[in-house]
């Protein structure tokens, strides 16, 4: 049995079950953004953001407020995240059996990760913070519902390999008979002025509004956009479209950095949801 243990726990987010749970409540609490008035009949996944929960915690909460709400709840959250470090495969699922932290052990899907057919490698994982900063989130909200992990870290973030990792999913859903939602983790502009920056991610929005995932990773090329996980956006974008040809995209919570630490230079943080 092999065990992820926390990367960036004591820096993203605090080193005590007590602690997290008291920063993710006081965010949900401030209410910044109201709980999304949105019946979803099926949820195939949505974009979540993956900086320290001090600052993106205000845009993930919404999407797990609903899904508590409708009870939602799916058996396997897949997890597909940009790799920040350039360690490992250029597709690749952890190894690890478990993904531990202060708030407990989750356990990873063997079975989804097996039926998926896509490489293992633990060292994309190792040091990565874009999937483990979010599974807090899922702890908190879940906390009556078990659920288990597939991590799959894009270190190639093309269409082709986004394509890839859509048709995987489905291979494995339909061998294993598994509800799953896919969370792609993503945060936009980097280290711009706030208007500059909401200017590109909305060309990279309206092609997610169209449902044009080649529109993403073009807009992204073109206009130079540092987008870090556009990858796992074109990922949820085609299986979503595999499951439901015109799915529906909601934006969520459209915020960045500079709202919590004042700066000319901000983070973007945005996440929507992909259903029917």
């Amino acid at each position: 049995m092999n065990t992820r243990k926390a990367a960036v726990e004591g820096r993203f987010y605090p080193s005590t079950k007590s602690r997290i749970f008291d920063q993710i409540m006081e965010i949900e609490q401030s209410g910044r953004y109201p709980e999304p008035d949105i019946s979803p009949g099926k949820v195939f996944g949505a974009v979540l953001p993956h900086a320290g929960h001090l600052y993106s915690g205000y845009q993930t909460i919404p999407f797990f407020q609903l899904i508590r709400r409708h009870r939602l709840f799916p058996d396997t959250f897949i997890i597909v995240h940009p790799n920040h470090s350039g360690f490992g495969k250029s597709l690749a699922i952890d190894e690890s059996t478990w993904w531990s932290n202060a708030i407990g052990e989750v356990p990873v899907d063997q079975e989804v990760a097996q039926a998926m057919d896509l490489p293992f490698d633990s060292k994309a994982h190792a040091r990565e913070h874009s999937a483990e900063v979010i599974i807090p989130f899922m702890q908190y909200f879940l906390a009556d519902h078990n659920f288990s992990i597939v991590p799959v870290c894009m270190k190639d973030q093309g269409y082709k390999s986004a394509s890839l990792v859509a048709e995987s999913i489905n291979k494995a859903v339909a061998e294993t008979g598994r509800k799953i939602m896919l969370i792609a983790s993503c945060d936009f502009s980097h280290f711009l002025p706030s208007e500059e920056g909401a200017a590109l991610d909305q060309e990279v929005l309206d092609n997610i509004l169209k449902r044009d995932a080649p529109g993403v990773e073009q807009a992204v090329v073109e206009h130079q956009i540092s987008v870090c996980g556009y990858g796992p956006i074109m990922s949820l974008m085609e299986y979503a479209r595999s499951r439901e040809k015109k799915y529906k995209v909601e934006i969520l919570a459209r915020g960045h950095s500079g709202e919590v630490h004042p700066s000319r230079e901000v983070v973007d943080y945005i996440s929507l949801m992909a259903y029917r």
